[in-house]
């Protein structure tokens, strides 16, 4: 979903959500640590980054926690909390070590009515509970991934959408919006249903929530990109203690804040050797900012594209070690936007291999000025930032290629879609994961 919601000020049907920002703190300016799926959500559960926890590509293609103990289910089922999930997760592969202490199975995987049975089963546990022990609960969702819902005529016109840059406005590419729109209007109805179970379970003033996404859309120059296209994400948080309530922050977050924010919250023991730092701060507002700058990674997607990059409240700088001439187009979604770039000659396109933006003139993300001379002090500054985090958090990418894994799948650089051959197949590979 990224930011593209009712309550970061876009014209979608997300009452439910625009609600919820005036109840909580809404970070403004918060990234993923990787914007793609289970590195981000494994970053995101760990407060450690996705080359740590060994999240270097996705679930279903081989890859898998390294340590399931530093996962937030863990941390707070060990603190004395019940831990339950409910719908979609994406970083462990294998139930066997879940780090939760329940799985409720939500039923149908077919869409629509896989995320509406989650929102269902997630209302009628928090409503059945008589447990007085303290509770973590997870609820995922699919949608807004693609394939899109169904968008009525009557409901999400056509004519009246509106991609967002750096999408074309076209004929098509509106078509394309519609069904975004009819998705994350799903989804919003999905909080809504859970949100208001939790009013009526009585516990609603005194749990924490917290509705975040996991990277940006599913669409070209977006999803599986470092600029905020692909690392923006909604992230609200609502303490009943009040903290942050109505107000918005512009200071700069990362997803790897959520789990020292959450522990420092309910007073549980915080780990040593996270990446973030807790938000409590900014929620009492007590200070203004808590970081210098994020980071973030990508590995593999749908094919193997190593960059990493660092963000401040000013500049983006962005360094790739990919050396194929052309992008890898099975890292993006197929949608039809995607066949308008490719019908205009995307698969013909180069590659940068340094970034740098000027988020206070160039909030966009479109002028490259790393090779411009005046930016060169700029330049070197971030890139010595980069170069600190990755060897301070120890990214294999310094040492050289990071091979697939053993069990895992991916497309070639030939590759047009993630689900198009050819590909590549790990030693041990013994097919896809669910």
């Amino acid at each position: 979903m990224g930011r593209y919601n009712s309550a970061y000020g876009h014209a979608l049907p997300t009452p439910n959500m625009a609600r919820f920002g005036r109840e909580s703190m809404l970070f403004r300016n918060a990234h993923c640590a990787a914007p793609t799926c289970s590195p981000s959500r494994a970053a995101m559960l760990t407060g450690k980054t996705a080359h740590e926890v060994g999240m270097f590509g996705l679930v279903h293609r081989g890859w898998d926690l390294n340590d399931r103990s530093s996962h937030l289910a863990s941390l707070l089922s060990e603190a004395g909390w019940h831990t339950t999930w409910i719908g979609d997760q994406h970083e462990f592969g294998e139930k066997c070590g879940c780090p939760y202490d329940e799985h409720v199975d939500r039923g149908s995987w077919e869409l629509p009515e896989r995320d509406l049975d989650t929102a269902q089963k997630a209302a009628t546990w928090l409503r059945a509970r008589e447990d007085e022990k303290p509770f973590f609960l997870w609820c995922g969702f699919f949608w807004p991934h693609e394939p899109f819902a169904y968008a009525d005529e009557d409901l999400y016109p056509r004519s009246q959408q509106h991609p967002p840059s750096p999408l074309p406005d076209q004929k098509r590419s509106r078509e394309d919006w519609a069904g975004y729109a009819a998705s994350v209007g799903n989804t919003d109805l999905c909080f809504g249903r859970i949100l208001n179970a939790l009013e009526e379970s009585g516990h609603a003033e005194d749990t924490i929530v917290i509705i975040t996404t996991d990277h940006g859309v599913p669409f070209p120059h977006m999803k599986c990109n470092l600029t905020q296209h692909g690392t923006g994400i909604t992230f609200m948080l609502r303490d009943p203690r009040n903290p942050g309530r109505d107000r918005c922050t512009d200071a700069l977050v990362s997803h790897l804040d959520l789990v020292p924010t959450v522990l420092d919250l309910l007073g549980a023991p915080i780990p040593q050797g996270l990446h973030g730092t807790s938000l409590r701060p900014l929620l009492e507002g007590t200070r203004e900012s808590v970081r210098e700058d994020t980071f973030a990674e990508v590995t593999y997607h749908g094919a193997y594209e190593p960059k990493r990059s660092v963000r401040t409240l000013r500049w983006n700088y962005i360094r790739s070690w990919y050396t194929h001439p052309h992008p890898p187009l099975a890292n993006c979604d197929h949608t039809i936007t995607k066949d308008i770039l490719m019908d205009h000659g995307w698969p013909e396109r180069g590659v940068e291999q340094e970034e740098l933006y000027d988020l206070v003139f160039d909030p966009q993300e479109r002028r490259n000025l790393a090779a411009l001379p005046e930016y060169a002090e700029i330049k070197a500054d971030m890139a010595s930032r980069l170069d600190r985090w990755m060897t301070d958090s120890h990214d294999p990418l310094l040492n050289g290629e990071i091979p697939l894994s053993p069990t895992g799948m991916t497309n070639t650089h030939e590759s047009l879609h993630p689900k198009d051959a050819p590909f590549e197949y790990g030693e041990d590979y013994r097919g896809p994961r669910a």
